[in-house]
């Protein structure tokens, strides 16, 4: 039997601009989106196909898997230029497909907090969307192991950019 997924919007609100879509996420049933830490942004903003979506910005989301009591942080940041890398030790590269673009990713942990002492498991993927003219990076952040994160690769091959 096939694991059934769910779609989940991370979108941001504008008082001037209204809501903006940044992506659309497939992820598997028993994850739920919400509301994350960092506040939310949108700078710049685009059309396609009636929907507006964010081409400067970021947004801040928490995965959660409440059955298993795990969480994944999202950081979702969008550019019409670049954007740097995060610096992750031992990265493990790769390339897959996001939304029907060509992507990289990185696995790798990260050193964070005030003195650099809690180790957080990273996957970063980054891609552009020529329909949107931006730049889209993605960032999954949690305390456990890189192999949960890498299982999230194949249903975010089904996410939405535009």
């Amino acid at each position: 039997m096939k694991p059934t997924t769910r779609d989940h919007v991370v979108a941001a609100t504008h008082f001037v601009l209204g809501p903006s879509n940044f992506l659309v996420l497939r992820l598997p049933e028993n994850w739920d989106l919400r509301l994350g830490r960092a506040p939310m942004d949108v700078d710049y903003t685009t059309y396609v196909d009636g929907v507006r979506w964010a081409q400067a910005g970021q947004a801040s989301a928490m995965l959660v898997d409440s059955k298993a009591r795990r969480g994944i942080e999202l950081t979702v940041k969008t550019s019409r230029g670049s954007i740097p890398p995060p610096k992750l030790v031992e990265p493990r590269p790769g390339r897959c497909r996001i939304g029907g673009h060509d992507a990289t990713y990185e696995l790798g942990t990260a050193h964070l907090g005030l003195f650099g002492t809690k180790t957080y498991a990273v996957l970063h993927i980054a891609f552009r969307c020529e329909e949107t003219q931006r730049l889209v990076d993605l960032r999954f952040m949690h305390r456990g192991s890189v192999e949960m994160l890498e299982d999230l690769l194949p249903p975010l091959e089904k996410a939405r950019c535009h």
